[in-house]
Order: structure tokens, then sequence, then C-alpha cells
């Protein structure tokens, strides 16, 4: 074990104590946030392991799109820490997303953006990332008792529940260790691990393009699998997404979380999300290959890829000629 993990798991397992015995007060975030960014972190991985603060995400704007009785569905996730933001406290080789690039690191629309950006909110994910990283049987623990009570209350209005538990990492073997316990509740991801998209048992996941690896997304349209793909078209813009890509059906993210409601019955389709940021973070997203040009064509990639897809209703069955 490295000594930054070390020393992590001793202040949690000595702040655990002392709040035990009765001789350390609850701390709110605003105290929390007081404190050198090591101890609150320790604090905040106390309060989950004590039941003080839910781990379950349940304010964040991309999972709250989707209403019950819109969609049928109460969407709800986990927010750990992405790349490697808990670093310092598990050790400078940790990385919580294998497939994740400077840009899109610095673009995560999970610790970047919106009140992903607030420190309370990266003090609670590392809080997080630290119960799952070295208190893993609780974590799991935890984790199962809060989705099943998501999912009790999401029957109570007549709805399923949804569950994203990788909203800002890419953990995707934790997320299948916990989905083969809820059958009854529909699990999805996004990942930039070929291996994870191609394992579809408990998941449901579409590969997340990165910067630098469009001919990788390619292969995954080719094998007939979703890709999630950010296009060069600002959030703030009114202009709309493309409604196919190089022959391929576009389908909306931004509208809510739930794309797999709106994914065909077979064969690969995009998921088109809109760039995030400010004017230099989306030039830069744009120039590195993050963001892509939904004008692009790339018919020798995908050329004579076989399409056959039921979207909407309609069926559209074509092979895409160079």
């Amino acid at each position: 074990m490295n000594h930054l993990k070390a020393k992590t798991i001793a202040r949690v397992i000595e702040l655990r104590e002392l709040y035990r015995n009765g001789q350390l007060p609850y701390l709110t975030m605003k105290d929390q946030l007081r404190l050198s960014e090591f101890d609150a972190v320790c604090y905040q991985a106390v309060w989950y392991l004590e039941g003080r603060r839910d781990i379950l995400t349940r304010t964040q704007s991309k999972l709250a799109k989707a209403q019950a009785n819109a969609t049928g569905y109460v969407n709800s996730g986990l927010t750990l820490s992405p790349a490697d933001e808990a670093s310092p406290y598990l050790g400078k080789k940790f990385n919580a997303c294998h497939g994740a690039t400077v840009v899109c690191a610095a673009m995560c629309v999970g610790a970047h953006q919106g009140q992903g950006k607030l420190d309370s909110s990266r003090v609670a994910r590392i809080g997080r990332t630290i119960v799952m990283e070295c208190f893993r049987s609780e974590f799991i623990r935890l984790l199962s008792i809060e989705i099943k009570v998501a999912e009790l209350q999401a029957m109570k209005i007549g709805a399923l529940l949804a569950m994203r538990l990788n909203v800002a990492s890419d953990w995707w073997q934790m997320a299948e260790e916990v989905a083969e316990r809820f059958p009854t509740v529909k699990f999805y991801d996004y990942s930039a691990i070929t291996g994870a998209v191609r394992n579809q048992k408990n998941v449901n996941r579409v590969y997340s393009l990165k910067d630098g690896r469009l001919d990788l997304a390619l292969k995954m349209l080719g094998e007939g699998y979703g890709v999630a793909m950010v296009f060069s078209i600002s959030s703030k813009s009114d202009e709309p997404l493309p409604e196919f890509w190089n022959g391929i059906p576009v389908i909306n993210g931004d509208v809510d979380d739930l794309w797999f409601l709106r994914m065909p019955a077979s064969g690969p389709i995009i998921v088109g999300l809109k760039v995030k940021g400010n004017k230099e973070e989306i030039k830069e997203a744009i120039s590195e290959g993050f963001a892509i040009d939904p004008n692009t064509r790339h018919k020798r990639n995908i050329e004579g890829l076989r399409v056959n897809i039921e979207l909407n209703g309609e069926n559209y069955n074509a092979t895409i000629a160079a």
C-alpha cells in the first residue's frame, strides 16, 4: 500500500473512532470547507461510513432532467472522483478513468461544469471515492441500501429506477457487481473502455469518444455499439444536433440522461451531446478533437457498414457507400 493511501485510511479510522466515542462533533459541509482539504475529505468519508450523508447523488442537473411523469423513470446516480482527482489521497497512480485524456478530464461535466465545480462537490466526490477504494465492503453495502430505498421510492409513484453508477468515473466492474444485485433497476453508463462496452450483461453502455480516438469510435459503431459523441456545437447555441452523422442516426443525449429509451432495437447509434464550457475550453475541445465537427465525413472508415435500425417506429436498412 502506498503511503498516501495509508495516511488517508489511518486518518479516517482515527476520526471515525472519535465520532463513535462522542468526541467528534458532526460538521456541516460549510464547517468542513474551513479545514484543510485532507481533513475535509476524511471527515466526509466518515459521514458516509456512518450513514450521515447519502452516497448517491441527489442533485445533478443532467440526472434531474428525467421526469417520472414523462419518462416513467426516476433517475439517480453515483458521482465519484474522475480521473486522478483523488490521487493526492489514494496514491499518485490512482486513476478512476483509465480511458481518460487530458482534455476530457478538464472538460468533465461531472466535475468541472455546473455544481460539479463547487468545492463542496469536490470534497463530496473525493470522500465517496475514499470509501469505495479503502472500505469496499462497507461501500457496497451502504450503496446497495440506498439503491433499494431509491427503487422503493420510485415504485411508490409508479415509476422505475434508472441508475448511473459512473457519473464522472469509469469503474465499470464495480457497476457490474452492484447491478447484478438489482435486476429490476435499469443500470446504464458511458465508458471509454471498449471491453466494458462489449460487456452488456447487467449495464447498458455506450462508448464514450475521447480526443484522438475517433478511429476506435468508428470501430465500435462498425460492431453495432452506441457511441457518445460531443459535437462542436455550443450548449449555449440554438443550433440543433445533426439527425445523422456519417449515415448513423444521432439521438439527443442532452434532453435527459435516459438515452437508452431512445436507442434502436439493434444497430449502431450516436448519443449526441453539445460541447459545454467557456470559450477557451470549447476552443481547446475542438482543436484537440474532443468535440467533433458534425459535417466531418469519414467514408473510408465506415464504408460498407451495414445499418439495420428501427428508430421511432421507422426502419432504416442501408449500406453506407463510399
